[in-house]
């Protein structure tokens, strides 16, 4: 057995580089765990490229990116009643919040809303490798759990990479079902269709929603086939159809009692979707958007009754749910995973990401911790 792990530490904005960093001791509670595969989130992208505005300045670097873990448990500390059915071998995936315990949000089981967290930003992958003992982030050979890290087990054989899946389809579960209330049969648009949107649609489908209708782009046209793979009962390409008036021709125009903005960055969705939420509807906004909103119509929202939602993170219960879905076969999203890097080309694996290899079509990227070039 190794003593040290392999990690591929970022010291700037698109600056990295490989380092051995030695096994921590293990208190208590606390495990090693040998990463298997993690998927990429936007946020890795930004964080990359020193862009995020989440962690202080001061504390950004040098840190291991990586937040959608999934690995094998290779050594524990003393187990907790925190860890009792848990052993040496067993594959898990890491929640990637690290709760306070001890808040109102954590004390209620809303841990992802943590107020009193031990660290700048209590999330795997944002924090610093100064903090002991240092691995922290996904990418990586090895991560430390935390002794009050929430794991989620999977099956001996269930496959690692689709495991992965279980972190979008937590959020989707979180923001689209538990967040806003769920009604059978209730009528949805999800604005966007990349990783979350995709997730969303079939979550909505597996609890029982009726018409479910996807939005995308003219290049996003293989992600808008998979909503109708998982579920959706129509597509909507917006640089085609008006989108405000192709959700108003499916529903009569009525509109739909539930919209999820899941764009981030851009505004203009958010006046859209709020044109198309019916009376008594809700509108969840989970798209990170750090603009204000010109226009906004708080008088529709106040005469229509609609109820205006700002989701982020998912809660225990969310990631339970998920990852049971994937291990019963309720949700199978594994055509959206569309590729595998190892983390020697981490770059490439954004660049896949963010579309910008010409002819690559991708959803759904993950990176193991293997050398593969």
């Amino acid at each position: 057995m190794t003593s040290s792990a392999t990690a591929l530490v970022q010291t700037g904005p698109r600056e990295q580089h490989f380092e051995e960093m030695p096994f921590p001791a293990l208190p208590p509670g606390a495990a090693l765990l040998r990463v298997e595969a993690n998927g990429i989130c936007g946020s890795d992208v930004e964080s990359f490229f020193g862009d995020d505005r989440v962690v202080p300045s001061d504390q950004k670097y040098p840190r291991i990116n990586g937040h959608e873990i999934v690995g094998v448990i290779e050594d524990m500390g003393p187990k907790t009643k925190h860890r009792e059915g848990l052993n040496i071998g067993d594959r898990v995936a890491v929640n990637p919040v690290i709760p306070c315990g001890r808040c109102e949000p954590c004390t209620d089981g809303r841990m992802h809303m943590c107020a009193a967290g031990r660290f700048a930003v209590p999330v795997y992958g944002f924090i610093p490798t100064s903090v002991s003992p240092g691995l922290w982030g996904g990418y990586s050979t090895h991560v430390y759990l935390d002794p009050d890290t929430v794991l989620y087990p999977f099956p001996k054989d269930f496959d690692p990479l689709t495991a992965t899946l279980w972190n979008p389809l937590g959020g989707a579960i979180q923001w689209s079902v538990m967040t806003p209330g769920h009604k059978v049969g209730q009528s949805v648009v999800v604005l966007g269709s990349g990783q979350r949107g995709l997730a969303i649609v079939a979550a909505q489908r597996a609890v029982g929603s009726g018409l479910i209708i996807a939005t995308g782009l003219s290049r996003d046209q293989h992600k808008l086939d998979l909503a109708l793979e998982f579920g959706a009962n129509a597509v909507v390409n917006v640089e085609e159809q008006d989108p405000v008036e192709a959700v108003m021709e499916l529903t009569g125009g009525q509109g739909v009692d539930l919209v999820i903005d899941t764009v981030p960055k851009i505004t203009s969705t958010t006046l859209q979707g709020l044109q198309m939420v019916k009376t008594g509807g809700t509108f969840v906004n989970i798209g990170v958007k750090e603009l204000t909103v010109d226009g906004f119509p708080i008088g529709r929202i106040t005469s229509k009754n609609i109820r205006v939602i700002g989701a982020a993170n998912s809660s225990i219960a969310a990631y339970r749910t998920a990852a049971d879905m994937l291990i019963s076969g309720q949700v199978r999203l594994d055509k959206m995973r569309t590729h595998v890097f190892g983390f020697d080309r981490f770059e490439e694996a954004l660049d896949t990401l963010e579309a910008k290899i010409p002819g690559t079509k991708s959803v759904n990227v993950v990176v193991t911790p293997t050398f593969t070039s």
